[in-house]
């Protein structure tokens, strides 16, 4: 098996200003981490169910019962398992009530692996807001600065974000 790891960039669907993540992430990461990860630097609290769609097949969390015959349970499955190629994507559906989409493209193949498992490299936007009532909830609060929920899309802080994802995710 070859070492590496990738360089993607996740974008939000749907909403009339960009939200997205550059992100290294190492090919021995299981699935469940990947998305959670992904989830987290989009400022979700993963208190929602989710999916991944990649090459017609949903990948859902291991809680989760397989109602399809395209559905697989993300077990143990690593990233590696799914043989990516630069270019290709996939999406992430997070939250079935507020249907947030995160698109990610595999940017780049790296051969070896990266000293974390996973980083933000770069981004735009704050993220989502969960419960605010998905993308239209979301482009309401972006229009109303003085929002209630505190919710300001400008606040990008990625020295908190590769904080957070060290805490769960890049432990030693």
């Amino acid at each position: 098996m070859k070492v590496e790891h990738y360089k993607i960039r996740v974008t939000l669907q749907g909403l009339k200003r960009e939200i997205n993540r550059t992100m290294l992430i190492n090919d021995n990461v299981e699935l469940e981490t990947f998305c959670r990860a992904i989830i987290t630097a989009m400022n979700g609290d993963l208190s929602h169910l989710y999916n991944l769609k990649y090459k017609n097949k949903y990948y859902i969390m291991n809680e989760m019962e397989l109602n399809q015959y395209n559905e697989v349970n993300m077990g143990s499955l690593r990233i590696s398992e799914l043989d990516l190629s630069e270019k290709d994507k996939m999406i992430i559906n997070y939250d079935y009530g507020d249907n947030w989409n995160f698109e990610i493209t595999i940017q780049k193949i790296i051969k070896g692996h990266n000293a974390k498992n996973i980083v933000v490299l770069m981004g735009k936007g704050k993220g989502i807001e969960d419960d605010c009532g998905g993308i239209y909830g979301l482009w309401d609060l972006i229009q109303n600065k003085d929002n209630d929920w505190g919710y300001d899309i400008d606040d990008f802080n990625i020295d908190e974000i590769n904080e957070e994802l060290d805490k769960y995710y890049n432990k030693k």
